[in-house]
């Protein structure tokens, strides 16, 4: 029979915080009620209970619970299924279960937007609420946050691997991890339900385009400047693209022959680069100092000081330059679509064949690493860097004039 107390004691006591706020909640000792349910042959075993449950507000409530616990075919006895009972309530009667959020995830996932989102970069913000609008909460938005569990989220990756990317599947899991981790830290969850989620095992839906040294001259062929300065420096540094567009020419020391990445440009913010080991300082070969010199005699003046303006004196918008100048050239010169990464792709897979130092790879392109910092390996890394640069430029452009040669970039 169900707990007479846990029947008929609805009442909100005193007692404890949650999430920072007095909450009502008083500790009830109960033993549950247990029943069968279903058709002969398909009979289970469901346990009914009262749980604490925690309101928008703060004030805890007693609401009704049940569970399955199993098949009659496999628990057998009423005492079986007494004692997966007790210890299913074991954790709320000796008061070390928090009391359950009745707050749809809809709601929370728009509190979390207001708080946490800010802190983040734009672009990290603008990530995550992408992936919060079209994927998590059309799906859950009407979900308490108690009830959804790891299994439901790992059905719903599943389904969604048949559709999309790994790589969407787990900025998927990873955008649900940290919300529901704020909602743990915040007291509206006990566990986090996505730290037990599993990527789908899947292929690339598109393979991923890598840059032949052939590709990049028949690109940089067929752009006009400063479009052709341009693509030559972020395929010989694959700078990220945000990079680029936020570089200024002081940034720019020409008598070391040395590129400072100092901040980003993203959908029309500046910011810090992406993360610490991102501010770094890359060395460039003589070919790429020259033509960046060349282009400085050429370029549009800024009043931001910009290495690449755009005819208004600001800084380019990424995407308008991937789908005015890159992919119209990619494909009169037969290239897939691509997108900017692709030509850190490209420097990364040509830095790995030519052997040269992981360390050094990482330092170029500006990744987090745990073994190196920018500060304790700048000279022997800028040696490495540049001596790398100038041997991936030659291949890359066998036909880019020496530092004291000719006028023109390329032929």
């Amino acid at each position: 029979m169900l707990d007479t107390s846990a029947t008929l004691n609805t009442d909100i006591g005193k007692g404890g915080r949650v999430n920072g706020r007095e909450t009502m909640a008083r500790r009830r000792y109960q033993e549950g009620c247990l029943f069968m349910r279903g058709t002969a042959g398909r009979k289970v075993w469901v346990a009914r209970w009262r749980d604490d449950a925690l309101r928008p507000d703060g004030t805890v409530i007693r609401v009704m619970r049940s569970q399955v616990l199993g098949p009659v075919s496999r628990i057998s006895t009423r005492r079986e299924a007494r004692v997966l009972l007790n210890a299913l309530l074991r954790p709320t009667n000796q008061g070390l279960r928090k009391p359950h959020s009745t707050m749809q995830f809809g709601s929370f996932a728009r509190k979390w937007e207001e708080a946490v989102l800010p802190t983040y970069r734009v672009s990290t913000r603008n990530f995550y609420r992408d992936i919060l609008r079209r994927h998590l909460v059309p799906k859950f938005a009407q979900y308490c946050l108690c009830d959804i569990c790891t299994p439901d989220l790992q059905i719903f990756l599943n389904q969604k691997a048949e559709r999309y990317a790994p790589s969407v599947l787990h900025h998927i899991r990873a955008t649900m991890s940290r919300v529901c981790g704020s909602a743990k830290e915040w007291g509206y969850l006990e566990n986090n339900p996505a730290a037990g989620v599993r990527l789908p095992h899947r292929y690339p839906v598109q393979p991923k385009v890598t840059f032949q040294p052939g590709d990049l001259q028949m690109v940089l062929d067929n752009l006009e400047e400063p479009h052709r300065t341009l693509v030559f420096l972020i395929a010989v540094t694959g700078m990220r693209v945000s990079e680029l567009l936020g570089l200024q020419w002081p940034d720019l020391d020409f008598e070391r022959r040395l590129l400072h990445v100092r901040r980003t440009f993203y959908r029309g913010n500046f910011g810090l680069p992406k993360t610490h080991t991102s501010e770094r300082v890359i060395p460039i070969s003589d070919g790429l100092s020259y033509a960046l010199q060349q282009h400085r005699q050429r370029a549009r003046k800024s009043t931001m000081n910009l290495v690449f303006p755009n005819a208004d004196g600001k800084p380019y918008e990424a995407a308008n330059l991937l789908h005015r100048v890159l992919h119209p050239v990619l494909a009169k010169c037969g290239l897939p679509r691509t997108g900017w990464r692709a030509f850190r792709r490209s420097v990364a897979t040509a830095l790995s064949e030519m052997r040269e130092p992981v360390r050094t790879t990482q330092q170029v392109l500006g990744h987090s690493s745990p073994q190196t910092t920018l500060a304790f390996y700048t000279q022997s890394v800028e040696d490495s860097q540049r001596a790398a640069i100038s041997r991936l430029e030659r291949i890359l452009f066998p036909n880019v004039p020496k530092f004291e040669e000719g006028p023109s970039l390329i032929h």
